[in-house]
């Protein structure tokens, strides 16, 4: 075989996407249009339509997450009243060998149903007798503050990037692999095709 019959462009190359839609749904009427043209056009438009998907996918589990972490503190919100306690002990560091800043200490405080103690989150080196505002929820126990938007807006983004990357990356695995597949099909008519016109264009016999 001449090299000649080995440099034929790939099936459909150089179409644009509204033309691969057209053959995709079978409104390209061109005669010229091989079957296997139709094949790789029908996989463009599946991508592209996947690709759509995976956008619409994200965005959708970007705004659920971000409803519910924004609804979750919103009730925390509701719920959460801020007081003063006094430490009623030294702060004792939460990791003292990775030289943490936070820590916590026991304190005392009051509340409409009553005085109550427990233990706080403060920062370290934090003394017996200090004043430290506290957030207790309607039983008078203390909870850590709500989400602040930012941050749930953060997890609302990062929700809808790993979603895109992982439909993406699964999408375009399996584009790859159903186009090797094209060219090895869209090969083999060639060869097939180059051993019945040979002869004649060459004029061997």
């Amino acid at each position: 075989m001449s090299a000649t019959a080995t440099t034929h462009p790939h099936p459909a190359a150089g179409t644009s996407l509204r033309q691969h839609l057209r053959r995709a749904t079978g409104r390209d009427h061109n005669p010229l249009c091989r079957p296997i043209d139709r094949a790789y056009s029908r996989l463009v438009a599946g991508f592209a339509l996947t690709v759509l998907a995976a956008l619409v996918a994200a965005a959708v589990a970007a705004l659920a997450v971000y409803r519910a972490e924004a609804g979750t503190a919103h009730q925390v919100a509701r719920h959460r009243h801020v007081v003063t306690a006094v430490t009623t002990g030294p702060a004792i560091s939460d990791d003292p060998r990775a030289g943490s800043t936070r820590a916590h200490a026991p304190a005392r405080w009051t509340y409409p149903a009553g005085p109550a103690g427990g233990s706080i989150p403060v920062l370290d080196g934090t003394r017996a007798g200090t004043a430290v505002p506290v957030g207790l929820n309607d039983a008078g126990q203390p909870i850590p503050a709500p989400r602040s938007a930012d941050l749930v807006l953060s997890d609302a983004v990062m929700v809808g990037l790993t979603t895109v990357a992982v439909l993406g990356l699964t999408a375009e695995g399996g584009y790859a692999l159903r186009r090797r597949a094209l060219d090895r099909r869209a090969a083999a008519g060639w060869e097939d095709a180059w051993e019945q016109v040979e002869p004649r264009w060459t004029g061997r016999r």
